[in-house]
């Protein structure tokens, strides 16, 4: 949508995680990017993730976000909690794309954690570049339980909005770090790694440009990290997807690695960070959102930068969908 004095206003981006519900409204002007309103709430800890009473929560609480806030318009991009979407990769033959629909569901079928008579299927073609000349293809397989999107859907009626589009949290990912952190023409070109730790997850992403190359969920976060040997177990898992990364058909050098995160991000996984870049010998930066906006200095608009231990990176590539 158009506001005043030639700005442009994006849709609300909403992120359902299992820690946080993040509420954020992106807008464009002559300036570049800013953030017209943000708001942010924690989960109620005696509540259940994805329970009943968890979905009347969330409908509740982004209804009295979106009306207290300075937040334009009903309009919202959401995407499917990290615990709901199903990412993996297959290879199939090229001539097999045409059928894709029909292989989809054969391939998945015993790898489902639901049954696949209700599930809902997406695929991202990996593009392997020009040197791609074999008969085989690479597939990014997604998939959804039809139920877990009604749900979904639902705290959204509720909540008196109007849902204008399901995304995914690889592709926000991508567009959050394409939009702040790679805006020179090198930059597009380089494989770059992005990695977002959450409450009780953590999402990676492979991509060169916009082009998503590879995604995988790992169910450790902040949480699980406090225990300290899952430190290390998560980083053997980081590895394990560069390996799975470098055997594809896409297969390239990484060239940077991104951690999606606040300002007061742990500094063990920054230390951790760093010296998985040393012995890479790529460039490693913190992605902080909120540092690469302009803020709306509105008394609405209360979101500190100071130490911020939340990542906003999702639901601002939510709010920038919208944004053509």
């Amino acid at each position: 949508m158009f506001g005043m004095n030639g700005k442009k206003i994006c849709p609300i981006g909403v992120d359902l995680g299992s820690g946080y519900l993040r509420v954020v409204q992106l807008g464009q002007n002559e300036q570049g990017l800013f953030l017209q309103s943000a708001a942010l709430r924690a989960n109620p800890e005696d509540t259940e993730f994805r329970s009943a009473a968890w979905q009347h929560w969330a409908a509740e609480t982004t209804r009295d976000l979106v009306r207290k806030n300075d937040f334009r318009g009903k309009s919202v991009v959401t995407a499917i909690p990290s615990d709901d979407l199903f990412i993996d990769p297959i290879r199939i033959s090229r001539s097999a794309l045409k059928q894709i629909n029909e292989i989809l569901p054969q391939k998945l079928q015993h790898r489902l954690p639901f049954p696949v008579e209700n599930a809902l299927f997406q695929h991202v073609v990996i593009d392997a570049g020009e040197k791609n000349d074999s008969d085989a293809v690479d597939i990014l397989a997604i998939s959804a339980n039809r139920e877990d999107i009604n749900r979904h859907l639902a705290i959204f009626e509720k909540a008196g909005l109007e849902v204008a589009g399901i995304s995914m949290w690889p592709t926000a990912m991508t567009k959050s770090f394409m939009s702040f952190f790679c805006r020179r023409k090198n930059e597009e070109d380089a494989t770059a790694i992005l990695i977002n730790v959450g409450t009780n997850h953590t999402n990676v992403v492979i991509t060169r440009g916009p082009n998503l190359l590879f995604a995988r969920v790992m169910s450790i976060g902040y949480i699980q990290l406090e225990q300290g040997q899952m430190v290390q177990r998560l980083f053997s898992e980081i590895d394990a997807c560069m390996q799975y990364f470098s055997d594809s058909a896409a297969a390239a050098p990484i060239g940077r690695i991104v951690f999606l995160a606040g300002t007061g991000a742990s500094q063990t996984l920054c230390d951790k960070l760093a010296g998985l870049a040393q012995k890479m010998q790529v460039a490693a930066q913190i992605g902080d959102v909120l540092s690469a906006v302009e803020i709306n200095h509105s008394p609405e608009c209360l979101i500190d930068r100071r130490n911020c231990k939340v990542d906003w990176a999702t639901a601002f590539g939510l709010s920038l969908d919208g944004l053509n």
